[in-house]
């Protein structure tokens, strides 16, 4: 008993009880036994008076716990707790009744009433159906706690969505402007025959920034660039990107060479602007991450009806192969970057059922492969076997 009492007044303290009984002695001695646990205790004979106290609780955010007999004079506490539940379905009720006929239980938990204790009142049977409730009022407390949490979590976090979509597109219009006029002079320089090494590490900076802008260019379309698919003959395609890559392997110390494998290389059906973003990203991954001097080598082959491109290179191992397709992972906190290159390239290999081989071992260096099963149609004037070095000389 003492243990229920402790437990009633700890779940009862900040709460109000509501007590519906036309017999007023009996409604009295309940509020007298009842009020050293609740907050507030309230009392009523009637249905309206019980409604307009209810209202008058719910207004001052009381938490209420109403406590009704079923017969009231020439009224009922079904029908109480029928007007309470329309109010607010999660209002716990518990009903006195003195009647053990089925059809008065069953109409009541058809209306809602929460628990029954039965004429005349055992105090153990009171506090336990009291206890009972009172727990049903705080779990729902507790979950209503965490939906608004919830809720408040997710509008946060859309909120800062909507704001990273708003800076990105931002940031697309700021650096578009001043990044064209750059490249635009420095070709301009090229055409007036202007060749030393402070051009060509302006070139290559303003390159890796075109880089990072393709790639926030890549993310604010990607949703309409799926459908646009084109014929491309691979090899040409990689020694394009090879070529626009040079300029920042030379200021690095690097060289850049591509190999292709087999003759009559079939073209692939696919989006230019994702194999772009996934060709350019390996390879810029690939010179930031590779000892100085040194060479990079790419090839492109054909292995089992698949075509497929490698890029190796000779750099630090890999600590972990499945963390660096992870938005903002970075393998070392020294080089720059923001982590998004291979979050790229991971995105568009799962939708376009590319596979991703990866090796890194000290003696043969770190290798992405990526292998496209659905090569089409033959090209015929592949070459057999070519090596090309992209550091002025060829082999």
């Amino acid at each position: 008993m003492q243990h229920s009492l402790s437990l009633i007044k700890d779940l009862a303290g900040e709460k109000t009880l509501l007590i519906v009984e036309d017999d007023k002695r009996v409604g009295e001695k309940l509020a007298q036994i009842l009020s050293k646990f609740f907050k507030y205790t309230l009392q009523a004979e009637t249905i309206s008076t019980a409604i307009t106290l209810y209202h008058a609780a719910k207004n001052d955010n009381q938490v209420i716990l109403i406590l009704t007999d079923i017969n009231l004079a020439h009224e009922s506490g079904i029908d109480l707790t029928a007007q309470i539940k329309k109010i607010d379905p999660d209002q716990k009720v518990i009903a006195i009744s003195g009647t053990e006929d089925r059809s008065v239980f069953v109409e009541s938990i058809r209306c809602g009433v929460d628990r029954f204790i039965l004429k005349p009142i055992n105090h153990d049977e009171l506090f336990d159906a009291i206890i009972n409730v009172l727990q049903k009022i705080e779990y729902d407390l507790e979950l209503k706690k965490s939906q608004q949490l919830l809720q408040d979590s997710k509008e946060y976090a859309l909120k800062l969505l909507e704001e990273q979509d708003q800076f990105l597109k931002n940031a697309i219009h700021e650096i578009h402007t001043p990044l064209a006029v750059i490249i635009t002079n420095i070709d301009l320089l090229r055409m007036e025959g202007i060749d030393n090494e402070f051009l060509n590490a302006i070139e290559a900076g303003s390159r890796i920034i075109q880089n990072s802008y393709e790639d926030m260019t890549y993310l604010m379309k990607r949703d309409r660039v799926s459908e646009q698919i084109s014929s491309i003959n691979m090899v040409e395609f990689i020694h394009e990107r090879v070529r626009y890559f040079t300029c920042i392997a030379e200021v690095n110390e690097l060289t850049l060479s591509v190999r292709v494998g087999q003759p009559n290389l079939p073209c692939i059906n696919f989006n230019e602007l994702k194999l772009s973003r996934l060709i350019d990203n390996t390879l810029s991954n690939a010179i930031k991450y590779s000892y100085r001097p040194g060479e990079i080598n790419v090839t492109v082959g054909s292995r089992k009806g698949g075509l497929f491109f490698e890029i190796r290179n000779h750099g630090p191992l890999i600590k972990d192969k499945k963390k660096i397709f992870q938005r903002f992972h970075r393998e070392s906190d020294h080089k720059g970057g923001y982590g998004l290159g291979l979050s790229i390239v991971a995105q568009i290999c799962e939708e376009e059922n590319i596979a991703i081989e990866i090796s890194s071992t000290v003696k043969q260096g770190t290798s992405f492969r990526y292998i496209f099963e659905n090569a089409t149609h033959l090209q015929h004037n592949s070459p057999t076997m070519t090596l090309i070095k992209y550091n002025g000389e060829s082999e």
